[in-house]
């Protein structure tokens, strides 16, 4: 196996107002004679508006059951196999379900996530869960994805607290992995790379208090940050892209709370902050605890409904797995009394 893979993804990306009423310019750019609509009820009911106006009803449309799970992605690999195209509306797991199935079947892959709470539609990875939500499998996807479309109104007016996931989740490139593209790991040039993006998403992200608010250019490069700068650190960093203690966080908060209540960006930024506590990195502690109230990001455990100590010894138990390799390799040997004591201080 190789060292190291760059890998590149999507072939084509616009960001841009009304682009999603030229989709069908794109479909006949890629020659599609019998695409197919994947998407959930909520989102069907949202995209008409921003789409030419029979173009829901020109083409088949499949419902997506909500969660990426190996059953949901059996369950479209059959029922989609006769299209050659997949055009996906919806958010992370349904981008992320919506490239496993286009990777089986090898066929075109148009994303259009409508939500701005991660880079899940330009990745060519997938996390599947189980279907009691623990994460279970990260799956890497052998082609990139063809094209995302993104709709910039579609996207700053989605609910609040998918905003707020973008920012949280995008931080993270910043907080999380900045421990891996260390200074002297940058005599590589796609790992410097790698840096650069991690440093732009914590700047652009850290401007930004009212996403609501933005406009034009401004809302552009919000929009290209998670999506674009995000992604990249993935592209570019291969195995150094990887996520380590907020993302760690997230899968045990899902784990041991249960069904989620919050978005994963949400939950992610708790996990920045629980990262730089275990640092004791006292900048970016106050960088943290100075930020997120601007734009409403959680800072206590109790912000996030865990209250109760028990809770506490299962979330640090779980993150402190000998075969979690990601927190691991950063904090090799950690203890489940190291991360109790470190979570304590969110309360």
């Amino acid at each position: 196996m190789f060292k190291r893979m760059i890998r590149l993804s999507p072939g084509i990306y616009v960001n841009e107002p009304s682009a999603l009423k030229k989709l069908p310019e794109l479909i006949n750019e890629f020659t599609l004679k019998s695409p197919v609509i994947l998407t959930d009820q909520t989102v069907l009911k949202i995209i008409p508006q921003y789409l030419p106006a029979d173009f829901v009803t020109r083409y088949p449309v499949e419902i997506f059951n909500g969660s990426c799970e190996f059953a949901e992605i059996d369950r479209l690999t059959e029922q989609l196999r006769s299209y050659d195209g997949i055009i996906a509306f919806g958010g992370g797991q349904l981008m992320d379900t919506a490239k496993v199935v286009s990777d089986r079947l090898n066929n075109v892959l148009i994303n259009v996530q409508t939500v701005p709470s991660n880079c899940a539609a330009f990745t060519t990875k997938s996390i599947v869960y189980s279907p009691t939500h623990e994460m279970i499998a990260s799956i890497r996807e052998k082609k990139p994805i063809d094209a995302v479309v993104l709709e910039p109104e579609l996207l700053k007016n989605a609910p609040l607290e998918y905003l707020r996931s973008g920012i949280g989740d995008t931080l993270a490139k910043y907080y999380e992995i900045r421990r891996r593209l260390t200074d002297d790991q940058m005599h590589s040039l796609s790992l410097s790379l790698a840096r650069d993006m991690i440093e732009r998403c914590r700047e652009e992200m850290l401007n930004v208090d009212n996403p609501r608010s933005l406009n034009g250019l401004d809302l552009q490069n919000f929009i290209d940050t998670i999506f674009l700068a995000a992604s990249l650190v993935d592209g570019f960093a291969d195995l150094d892209g990887r996520s380590v203690a907020a993302h760690t966080f997230y899968n045990a908060y899902v784990k041991v709370i249960g069904p989620q209540r919050f978005t994963h960006g949400e939950i992610v930024a708790l996990g920045n902050l629980f990262q730089v506590t275990l640092e004791n990195d006292t900048a970016l502690i106050n960088e943290i605890r100075a930020y997120y109230p601007r734009v409403g990001l959680p800072l206590s455990l109790a912000d996030l409904d865990i209250t109760q100590g028990e809770q506490l010894n299962s979330l640090a138990e779980y993150m402190a797995k000998p075969d979690n390799v990601r927190m691991q390799s950063i904090f090799p040997d950690i203890t489940a009394t190291t991360i109790r004591k470190t979570l304590t201080k969110l309360f």
